[in-house]
């Protein structure tokens, strides 16, 4: 099965909510498995010629569940959906927040692409993970008890039978979890390549065509996108094995509980009456697992669009952050760079070091360079982007580290010029 501690984390608050439609699919499962012991009782009290009095309460007792068990289904998914959309909202509000704690630096050095597919096609994807497949994981694995339950009431040997078989169904496609979790991650990177390359060449297209490049970047891109087909088919083949395992688990199961019980009518151990029920309800008391097995694409989805969410919510924090006091800036000297030492994070070599020059009131400065010379840098530490991880950068006469990061725009020195 496929979970995450994390994203079960992020429905605080929320949880009773699920927990209710969790109940809820439990009650639905139970009235579907009464359904079919009514309509056992009432064909088996038919063959044995019972009075009609004698059929009317279990007829009366199918009847209801059938018309309750649909009602508790749209009951329990609109639950679950409602859930699913408030904890859609409170993730982008935290993926929001975070991303304006990182500040512009940070996004302007990061793929659009990568950080929009996170925020709207990630979150998206996590709908269905809390909304179908989270609830439906808890009821499946409520399931084997419930079916032993049921069926020791009528007889003990299939119920252990039944028992084995709902095991297998949930536990048997464990086995290839790592794979299916491997291939999904891969998929979501390919994924995450193609639409950062994609809306790069969108946006860069008119510069693309006047440099003759959009051509080699469209092969780019079919590489890509054939790459993303591939690991497609490869998610789709091993899901695909996952419900064949569920499948011939719920089967088996099935069809050896229902020759055990002919054979056990057949010496006299069991009645026909409980041979009926296994008849007829030995599809519907699997059908919990059958339905895990339709969702289990959605928790594969849901765990590789975490693991980009996570990435970006793991993301430090480097952006200078507000002062406790106000200060304001004076307008009458300029600019001061006092041995400045400044790298990126993740950079290979420092963008400046040992950096000292000073701009006077009125003085127009030119910084020339080649690319990579930290030109942009020397911008970004006066806006307060960046906070200088050595030395001190002045306006004013002030150090702009005691200044609000949104103030420092809104009071540049009206002498100097960079």
């Amino acid at each position: 099965m496929h979970f995450d501690l994390r994203l079960w984390r992020m429905t605080t608050g929320l949880r009773g909510r699920i927990a209710l439609a969790i109940l809820l699919g439990l009650l639905a499962l139970a009235i579907g498995i009464a359904r079919f012991a009514f309509l056992g009782q009432f064909l088996a009290g038919l063959f044995r010629g019972a009075p009609t009095a004698e059929l009317v309460l279990p007829l009366v007792g199918a009847l209801v569940a059938v018309l309750l068990r649909p009602w508790l289904d749209h009951v329990r998914t609109m639950i679950a959906h409602r859930t699913a959309a408030r904890v859609q909202e409170t993730l982008r509000g935290r993926l929001y927040d975070k991303i304006v704690a990182l500040g512009p630096a940070w996004f302007g050095a990061e793929r659009t692409g990568g950080v929009m597919l996170s925020i709207v096609d990630g979150v998206e994807q996590l709908q269905t993970f809390f909304g179908q497949y989270l609830p439906q994981v808890s009821i499946a694995a409520c399931a084997p008890i419930a079916i032993f339950a049921f069926m020791a009431f009528w007889d003990v040997p299939v119920a252990i039978v039944m028992l084995g078989a709902a095991l297998f169904t949930l536990l048997a496609p464990a086995v290839v979890h790592e794979r299916t979790g491997r291939a999904s991650r891969a998929r979501q990177q390919a994924f995450k390549a193609f639409g950062e390359e994609f809306l790069d060449a969108m946006q860069g297209l008119p510069t693309l065509k006047a440099f003759g490049q959009s051509r080699s970047y469209g092969r780019m891109l079919a590489d890509k996108a054939r790459a993303l087909s591939d690991s497609t088919f490869l998610v789709l083949g091993t899901s695909i094995l996952t419900r064949g395992i569920t499948d011939l688990g719920t089967a088996f199961g099935a069809a050896a509980a229902l020759a055990l019980g002919a054979y056990r009518v057949r010496h006299g151990e069991m009645t026909i009456e409980a041979l009926l029920i296994v008849l007829m309800a030995g599809t519907e008391i699997f059908r919990p697992l059958r339905e895990l097995r339709a969702v289990l694409h959605q928790g594969l989805t849901g765990q590789a669009a975490a693991a980009g969410i996570n990435a970006l919510l793991d993301t430090p924090v480097t952006a200078p952050a507000a002062p406790g006091v106000a200060t304001t800036v004076s307008r009458d000297t300029g600019i001061v760079f006092e041995t400045v030492g400044f790298a990126y994070p993740g950079g290979r070599r420092a963008a400046h070091q040992g950096l000292s020059f000073r701009i006077a009131a009125g003085e127009r400065v030119g910084v020339v360079g080649p690319s990579g010379s930290g030109k942009s840098t020397i911008v970004r530490l006066l806006l307060r982007l960046h906070d200088p991880q050595s030395g001190t950068v002045r306006i004013g006469g002030t150090d702009l580290r005691t200044l609000d990061p949104l103030a420092v725009p809104r009071h540049p020195p009206a002498a100097s010029r960079i």
